[in-house]
């Protein structure tokens, strides 16, 4: 049961992500939200990782669905106005499989972690490893993108 409600609330926050998207970017402006969608998500993992109960885990889980969207509506956006039209499949095909291609390493270095960490830590403690070290990592990149970020984004290509 706790599964299916942290499936549910992830797919709320995503839905609710998607009806709010084009007023959010108007309102907060796309650099300012695309820096929040970035620093919710190291955030949200170390929540994750310390979350009691499964309903503790699935509200926090919808706020992570809620900012991944945000954050693409933003990037997705400013790609397509950035980026020509006869490079745009080449850099779409490269961001996938940065984004999509990672998935996989990910889960097997969360695999590891755990496998790792059990021994010393015992299960329970070792399965909230890969949230801690996502978290960690998240942050990293949140802090590399802020710079950017905080110039802006380009209304146009140069």
């Amino acid at each position: 049961a706790g599964y299916g409600l942290v499936l549910a609330a992830g797919a709320v926050g995503g839905i609710a992500a998607g009806l709010v998207g084009e007023r959010a970017v108007r309102l907060i402006g796309p650099s300012r939200l695309a820096r929040g969608a970035l620093f919710v998500s190291p955030a949200c993992y170390l929540a994750l990782a310390l979350a009691p109960t499964a309903l503790s885990f699935a509200l926090i889980f919808a706020v992570l669905e809620f900012s991944g969207p945000l954050w693409n509506i933003v990037s997705v956006s400013t790609r397509q106005r950035l980026i020509p039209d006869a490079l745009m499949g080449r850099v779409n095909s490269l961001y996938r499989l940065l984004a999509w291609g990672m998935m996989p390493l990910g889960t097997l270095l969360a695999g590891g972690l755990i496998a790792g960490g059990e021994a010393g830590l015992g299960r329970a403690a070792a399965l909230h490893l890969p949230l801690l070290v996502a978290a960690g990592l998240a942050l990293v990149l949140a802090l590399l993108a802020w710079p950017v970020l905080r110039r802006g984004l380009p209304r146009r290509a140069a």
